[in-house]
């Protein structure tokens, strides 16, 4: 499954998609270390981080974004 992670430094909002796995509802762990540049990009979440998606629409279609790092209690 994918999720799509904020680019940051980029002059604009971009995302990018990226793979994940579903932990709970909304929370899913950040991969795609295989894929991750930090010399090309800037991710807001880093592979390995946990993350609280929220639906929300880009270009006509409704993908999971992710807002925030989840920190379990």
């Amino acid at each position: 499954m994918n999720i799509y992670i904020r680019l940051l430094n980029e002059g604009t909002i971009v995302y990018r998609p990226v793979p994940a796995t579903e932990l709970e509802k909304n929370v899913y762990e950040v991969e795609g270390l295989d894929i991750y540049n930090p010399e090309d990009e800037i991710w807001e979440f880093l592979p390995g981080t946990f993350v609280v998606v929220e639906p929300i629409e880009i270009n006509g279609v409704i993908v999971l974004v992710a807002k925030n790092e989840f920190r379990p209690l």
